[in-house]
């Protein structure tokens, strides 16, 4: 099919072509900084007021003794020319530096490809890595991993997951279509459907008694409930809660059906005290909107807090996070939509399945 017209490969001024204003911004910076690494990109810094005399005095004073070794090819200019330590120190010069990769796995992450379009292409996402890398998550993301995989640097993830949370996730290939995948899911044009595994309660008799739950209106959607809440997160705090006020979180769930518990696969009680096991369920949901946490804060609303989950009903501590016997039990399964570029509907599934769910 032809693309569509806001889409279109390039803009036409006159008799010249031109590419659009995003792409050329991009080719741009990426002209400036340094060849990727890895897949890891090199981190800017712009150098602060200071009397440093050199480049290696300023460095060892900011890294350390490592500094010295980032002159051995770590650290650039713009344009990826090399920076040297008997460089004079310049006040506002823009440096690209790359450091150590704090999570360097072992052997390589691979990802399953369930998808490859001319376009885009979705992956499974495992548990316990980032979407993007950020903070203590570099090498164990998606995005680095597949750039890895694809031997392309150019793959960027059109929308997020949290470390938690397995399933599909949507990256493009080239720079040219990062713009209208990631529009895509910013303007919540794409259908998700989520599984998860959590402690089995009653949607319908919770509907209308507890604030923000409703049954969903008469149609495909009739065996759902709709749960609408103000998701909020105090300073420093991890984990969300429920706050007063408009609501900005907009879920559709419902309950699949009710799964047999086993004494060693329970969620965490709301007192943290022992219990007997509780019964579990395979629910469905369906999110509207994309808040933090906004599926895993709801469940635990409606008493349902998701299995292996370290944040609700409360934050379990590194140590039990890392000895937990499964992780949390929520999957992202399928996303259709309609291709910003060419029209075509497409619909994808994920090929995991929930831990719980093979017992």
């Amino acid at each position: 099919m032809p693309l569509t017209p806001r889409f279109a490969e390039v803009e036409r001024k006159g008799d010249a072509v031109r590419r659009p204003r995003s792409q050329r911004r991009s080719a741009r910076q990426r002209a400036i900084r340094p060849p990727l690494r890895g897949g890891v990109n090199a981190c800017p810094l712009v150098l602060p007021e200071a009397d440093f005399a050199t480049l290696g005095e300023w460095a060892v004073s900011r890294f350390g003794p490592a500094g010295e070794g980032l002159f051995a090819g770590d650290i650039f200019y713009d344009f990826a020319i090399p920076a040297l330590a008997a460089d004079p120190y310049r006040p506002g010069t823009r440096l690209h530096i790359f450091r150590p990769v704090p999570d360097e796995p072992a052997e390589p992450i691979v990802l399953d490809v369930v998808h490859r379009a001319e376009r885009f292409v979705v992956v499974d996402k495992p548990h316990g890595i980032a979407t993007i890398p950020r903070g203590s998550y570099v090498a164990r993301s998606v995005t680095i991993a597949a750039r890895r995989q694809l031997s392309n640097d150019d793959v960027a993830a059109a929308h997020r997951l949290d470390a938690e949370t397995a399933g599909l996730v949507l990256l493009t290939e080239d720079p040219r279509w990062r713009g209208p995948y990631q529009d895509m899911f910013a303007a919540r044009k794409v259908t998700k459907i989520y599984e998860a595994v959590a402690r089995c309660v009653d949607l319908g008799a919770l509907a209308g008694k507890l604030p923000g739950v409703a049954k969903a209106e008469a149609g495909h959607l009739g065996e759902w409930v709709r749960v609408d809440l103000r998701l909020a997160r105090e300073p420093g705090a991890i984990a969300v809660h429920v706050a007063e006020g408009e609501p900005n979180a907009v879920t559709y769930i419902r309950k699949v059906r009710q799964l047999r518990a086993t004494p060693d696969l329970v969620p965490a009680a709301a007192d943290g005290e022992a219990t007997a096991p509780p019964t579990l369920a395979l629910y469905e949901l369906r999110p509207i909107t994309g808040r933090l946490h906004q599926l895993r804060a709801t469940l635990n609303y409606l008493g349902a807090p998701i299995a292996g989950d370290p944040l609700y009903p409360k934050v379990l501590s590194l140590e039990d996070t890392a000895a937990r016997s499964f992780p949390t039990q929520l999957l992202a399964a399928q996303l259709s939509f309609v291709d910003p570029v060419d029209g075509e509907q497409v619909h994808i599934r994920t090929r995991r399945t929930l831990q719980f769910l093979t017992l």
